[in-house]
């Protein structure tokens, strides 16, 4: 299923060419999508607890248009309540289906209070009583707000289940019934349907873009956000919020113009101070600048908006690290945007905070980091210069050197993109801060494409140590190659099954690591010029062997 949420209100090409330098996300090698969006489900069921501002169990009323429906503290049902009541779902079901306003309500409110257990609730049980196509006509019962509201909440709490019973939701009409109670003049009938048509878009694409074909639902969020005459609680906030990024999440993409209206609101609920609101705000524009579109248009839609880009890099050291993760991707996915779009993030200086998330005790926040310096060492001289100022060199060689080899690869691309699009002074300071052997630990890896990426690396390296020799003295990196044992492993590279590090290495080999007693070895021999034959060793004096045929 596509990132399912139940939460309760209470809860090898040859070489590196410069195009793979700045590299997109991908869910082979940044995996933290899965693990976080596991722990920020996508879809929520409501308990037992009224949707008042308080969260007060023991509210026993609830305000309709200026109407107190009273209503007793209901306790929590256990599984023998649940049992009792699915015994005797059909005198429920015949309620439902009655014509007695009260009989209607109470069984209703038995329904929901059935679907909203922490564990296991029965969802299926209440599909299969037939009783949905009716809950489905209380949605339109304007003139009796209190069972259109439980109605709704247990039709949500239904499309907070598996696939198959949203797809129930679905089929008998539930997204046109709660796009259009959306404008429902009651508040909280209104974050009832916000609630059911985020669980609904949660579900799958499919479902996310039914949501957004239907009516004019983004803009009926958009409207219960951005509202400048009321303004809304901090729930309904926090669901209007929650639905929005699920709107915008998923693969395939949503249409970005069904989703680029958002984009304002999102900015400033980013600069609100609740960090459930933070928290799903932050993953809304993760989602929309994980940018595949030509001229990264939706990275520039975000970075146009006033103060993003510096307050995202505040919340990098917010104290809840469900807000630091989704704030790090969407500045990770900003800076995989063109050298200008880079350069905005950059602007408020982002790189210090990152020290902070380079060298912390969580691995996924250590390899996003990798990942993000990595986008900006593919930059301009200019921008790595701010990444060697921040003082980020020697935490990267120390993970290229210590760390678990995932979040290694990603330090080994941002090391190596600076000797690639770096001046010769970054180089020659990678070299002081002991990167040759960080690099050279990488080739005993099994992994192709990333001992390219090394051997591409240690390549531009030598060459500069090729230069500052002049040819009248030894290559200072070359003899750091080999004094940390990476000569031994260039030459054991000579025998690997992939054709291009056979080829790169043997090439290396020759370019830097010839010795005397080498010389003429592996290269073409020479041709006598009197006899047309070849002459191999003919600068060294010795008899000619004799061959015994």
């Amino acid at each position: 299923m596509f990132g399912q949420r139940r939460q309760n209100r209470s809860g090898v090409k040859k070489g590196i060419d410069n195009a793979e330098s700045r590299r997109k996300r991908n869910d082979v090698t940044i995996e933290l999508r899965k693990k976080n969006r596991e722990e920020q489900m996508q879809k929520r069921r409501m308990n037992t607890v009224l949707p008042k501002a308080t969260n007060d169990e023991n509210a026993n009323s609830l305000n309709v248009n200026g109407q107190n429906f009273q209503q007793s503290p209901l306790p929590k049902l256990n599984k023998k309540d649940i049992k009792e009541r699915l015994n005797n779902i059909t005198q429920l079901v015949n309620g439902v289906n009655g014509n007695d306003p009260a009989e209607r309500l109470r069984a209703t409110v038995e329904f929901r209070r059935m679907l909203s257990i922490e564990d296991c609730p029965p969802i299926e049980q209440v599909i299969k009583s037939g009783v949905v196509p009716r809950l489905m006509q209380f949605l339109s019962y304007n003139n009796e707000q209190k069972l259109q509201f439980e109605a709704a909440w247990t039709i949500t709490n239904i499309a907070s289940g598996t696939t198959a019973h949203t797809k129930c939701v679905v089929e008998h009409g539930g997204i046109s019934c709660f796009v259009n109670l959306l404008r429902s003049p009651n508040a909280e009938v209104r974050e009832q349907a916000v609630w059911a048509l985020g669980n609904i878009a949660g579900d799958s694409p499919e479902y996310r873009d039914l949501v957004l074909k239907t009516g004019d639902s983004m803009q009926r969020l958009i409207t219960i956000l951005d509202n400048d005459h009321t303004s809304p609680k901090l729930t309904m906030i926090r669901n209007a919020t929650w639905c929005m990024s699920n709107f915008c999440r998923g693969k395939p993409k949503p249409n970005f113009n069904q989703i680029r209206a958002c984009i304002p609101v999102l900015a400033k609920l980013l600069m609100q101070n609740d960090p459930e609101v933070l928290t799903d705000s932050c993953w809304a524009l993760s989602y929309v600048t994980d940018d595949q579109t030509q001229g990264n248009q939706k990275i520039q839609a975000v970075i146009e908006q006033t103060g993003i880009c510096a307050r995202l890099i505040y919340l990098l050291q917010h104290g809840t690290n469900a807000v630091q993760v989704p704030a790090l991707r969407t500045i990770g996915n900003i800076v995989t945007g063109d050298d200008a779009q880079t350069q905005a993030m950059l602007a408020p200086n982002p790189l210090p905070a990152l020290l902070g998330t380079l060298t912390c005790q969580r691995k996924s926040l250590r390899k996003e980091t990798c990942w993000t310096v990595s986008n900006v060492t593919a930059g301009t001289p200019q921008q790595i210069q701010q990444v060697i100022d921040a003082n980020l060199i020697p935490p990267l060689v120390n993970v290229l050197k210590e760390d678990q080899f995932d979040v290694q690869k990603e330090a080994a691309w941002a090391i190596s993109n600076i000797t690639s699009g770096g001046t010769e002074n970054h180089t020659r300071f990678l070299v002081s801060q002991a990167a040759i052997p960080a690099m050279c630990g990488m080739l005993k890896c099994g992994d192709v494409k990333m001992i390219m990426v090394v051997l591409d690396a240690l390549d531009n390296i030598l060459k500069i140590g090729k230069k500052d020799a002049n040819g009248t003295e030894d290559n200072q990196y070359a003899d750091l190659v080999e004094e940390c044992g990476g000569l031994d492993i260039l030459e054991d590279l000579q025998r690997h099954e992939n054709e291009e590090i056979y080829e790169k290495s043997v090439r290396l080999l020759q370019e830097y690591f010839e010795s005397e007693e080498d010389d003429g070895m592996g290269m073409n021999p020479e041709v006598d010029q009197n006899t047309g034959q070849f002459a191999f060793g003919a600068n060294v004096q010795q008899k000619t062997p004799q061959f015994a045929f």
